[in-house]
């Protein structure tokens, strides 16, 4: 089982590693693809401007006397060669007819950077990246420009526009280094937390796992009991068929009650696999809680006096509330059961039931042996038994204080134990006030 359990773990903690790594290798490179589109699009944009200054018929600047709108004074405009206006990012590469570069002197300096850069017609329009051979990147668009172009210096030749784009280039690099280190440093982060929430998801599981073994072991064990001993009456009765049944009157006894008890522990499973299943219906009604408390508790008087014990009640309750009565009643005779099975001779039982802050509360409170203070939570547990010996003598089988907190929790309360000073142990159940005004005939 633990290593079941230890496999589960590990399986776990992958399927979530994974998970964390595919999230962050998704986020990373969606963040670092955006930046560098962001960069290249804006280069890319100073780009295709410089191309459509060039093509611009309008481009160069007409020389003309124009009159103002004052005055009537007339100014004379300056008249350019048809050269885009200067910008020391970009330079044009001119190639000629036999794809030479023309414009060498205008570059000057700059020009021993793009030397290694040549001309080819088939990424016309296109915007490209390029690699020198000193390692210095650059964006690239090569236009075609009409021979009717105002420009003798551009028209009808291939007109290279460069943008070197090194610092882009490293301001991308360095934004892909700070995320690859962030992305890892997340991702080892997630490590730690995928095995923490593996061993807190498990937990539940766990825990849910080890109750379900330890139901079945139980249930195992409380049925292999008495059918054992059933069994082995019955093997003794047939070794002895001629003996009278007033002669074996105490092994037929005793097989009877072991069959009533295990009856009693199958109609407990049942209810309590149903429960587990959600099969169990509440069924609500409107019930006169005092009269209905009254009708349960009465035989148990009778009981506790036949065995020379105190019973005494206590019902201060005036309106109607909505309970399944089938439950509340196997919840009161669970308490009463108990109450009188762990009192001796001359020891007295208290039922009380009252309203108290909107809540109506009952209270089975016994001066019997008790339960020690370390074991009142595992008291609901199922087959739980605080002396597993002295309630194999009165019949327990340590599925009723489990079987009566499932009927309180399925009515919205609570239940606890606590102890009953001098000794013993007091139950209280507390639920819901639901107010309902009685019919008046």
């Amino acid at each position: 089982m633990k290593v079941v359990n230890r496999k589960q773990q590990i399986r776990l903690f992958l399927t979530e590693l994974i998970s964390f790594a595919v999230i962050f290798l998704s986020l990373g490179t969606i963040v670092y693809l955006s930046f560098q589109h962001e960069i290249y699009r804006n280069i890319d944009q100073e780009l295709e401007m410089k191309r459509s200054q060039l093509l611009l018929a309008n481009f160069k600047t007409k020389t003309a006397n124009q009159a103002s709108a004052k005055g009537g004074k007339q100014v004379k405009t300056v008249k350019h060669q048809g050269t885009p206006p200067p910008d020391f990012r970009i330079n044009f590469l001119i190639y000629n007819s036999k794809g030479k570069v023309t414009n060498t002197q205008m570059l000057g300096d700059r020009y021993t950077l793009l030397e290694g850069i040549s001309l080819h017609p088939k990424q016309k329009g296109e915007i490209v990246s390029l690699t020198t051979s000193d390692g210095s990147k650059f964006r690239s668009l090569l236009v075609k420009v009409p021979a009717s172009n105002n420009s003798k210096l551009y028209a009808g030749k291939y007109v290279q526009i460069i943008q070197n784009i090194d610092s882009e280039d490293q301001a991308i690099q360095s934004f892909r280094s700070v995320l690859i280190l962030t992305m890892l440093f997340f991702w080892l982060l997630s490590i730690l937390l995928s095995y923490l929430l593996s061993r807190w998801n498990m937990r539940p599981i766990l825990k849910s796992w080890q109750q379900q073994q330890d139901f079945v072991a139980n249930a195992a064990h409380e049925l292999r009991t008495p059918l054992t001993i059933i069994q082995s009456k019955m093997e003794l009765l047939l070794t002895k068929p001629n003996e009278k049944i007033i002669s074996q009157m105490e092994p037929i006894a005793l097989s009877l009650a072991e069959t009533r008890r295990l009856n009693q522990l199958t109609r407990d499973l049942l209810m309590l696999a149903r429960s587990d299943s959600n099969m169990t219906q509440i069924t609500r009604q409107p019930t006169d809680t005092a009269d209905f408390l009254r009708q349960v508790i009465a035989p148990y008087s009778e009981i506790a006096g036949s065995q020379d014990k105190t019973f005494t009640a206590q019902i201060d309750l005036n309106e109607q509330q909505m309970v399944d009565q089938k439950r509340i009643h196997q919840l009161l005779v669970i308490l009463l059961d108990n109450a009188l099975k762990y009192t001796q001779t001359g020891d007295q039982i208290q039922f009380k039931a009252a309203a108290h802050n909107n809540r109506w509360q009952v209270e089975v409170a016994d001066t019997g042996i008790g339960i020690a203070p370390e074991n009142r939570k595992a008291v609901f547990e199922r087959f739980y038994r605080e002396d597993k010996s002295h309630s194999r003598k009165t019949g327990g089988n340590g599925l009723g204080l489990a079987i009566a907190k499932w009927i309180v929790d399925s009515h919205q309360g609570t239940i606890k134990v606590l102890a009953n000073e001098p000794h013993g142990s007091r139950f209280v159940v507390s639920f819901p006030l639901e107010h309902i005004k009685k019919e008046h005939h």
